[in-house]
């Protein structure tokens, strides 16, 4: 055998050893990276199990923690307003209404009317009175009170001085009812969300302390519980 003999059955036999392996290589199937990692990692399910296990895991929600619920729960929360109280409380009772307190409207308007009455009274009796003033003062019998006709002019005076004042009181009153509905509107509702616990008592109890040296002690205790 010659060396080109020899070199020639070389060649070929290498060119049969490269084209068997990669008839090899090709016929080697390859897997999706997805399949692969699936069941690498948990071989012992399916992949339409391992679907609806991702899925799942994708669903949930992480927990919310309990200061996080409590401050969703303050922002949702609605602000009551003072300043919206006391606009409200131009109109009395509105305000109070608005607070929640819709038991004091009964009472801002009975003591409005009671002030109102007292003012129409004492203002009716001293234009009575001072036009019965005005009358004698000028001289003029026409128009004057028969009931007043043994009243001396002072006193006709100083009974419209007393009903001026009666009337000019009435006035004031009326206007510290109404200063009061505002007032009350504005302090209640900063105090709306002001959370009194229900720890915080009197407690009044009798006691007795017996004694041997002399007849038992009987008395009231006070106790305060605070939180």
């Amino acid at each position: 055998m010659t060396l080109k003999e020899v070199l020639l059955s070389i060649f070929l036999l290498f060119l049969s050893l490269c084209v068997q392996g990669q008839i090899e290589n090709d016929s080697i199937e390859i897997k999706p990276i997805k399949d692969t990692i699936q069941t690498k990692l948990s071989p012992k399910y399916t992949k339409v199990e391992l679907d609806s296990i991702m899925q799942a895991k994708l669903s949930i929600k992480p927990e919310t923690s309990p200061i996080q619920k409590d401050l969703k729960i303050n922002n949702l929360k609605l602000y009551h307003s003072p300043t919206r109280a006391t606009l409200y409380s131009l109109l009395p009772g509105l305000g109070q209404i608005y607070n929640k307190q819709a038991w004091k409207v009964p009472i801002i308007y009975a003591a409005e009317g009671a002030v109102a009455y007292f003012a129409i009274t004492n203002y009716k009796g001293a234009q009575k009175f001072k036009t019965e003033y005005k009358l004698r003062a000028n001289g003029i019998e026409e128009g004057r009170n028969p009931d007043y006709e043994n009243y001396p002019d002072q006193s006709i005076l100083n009974i419209y001085y007393a009903y001026q004042k009666n009337f000019e009181l009435s006035i004031m009153g009326g206007a510290l009812v109404y200063v009061f509905n505002l007032v009350d509107a504005m302090v209640y509702a900063h105090l709306f969300d002001y959370d009194i616990s229900p720890n915080l008592s009197l407690n009044l109890s009798p006691y007795c302390l017996p004694s041997i040296y002399s007849s038992p002690t009987v008395g009231l205790s006070m106790r305060f519980n605070l939180k």
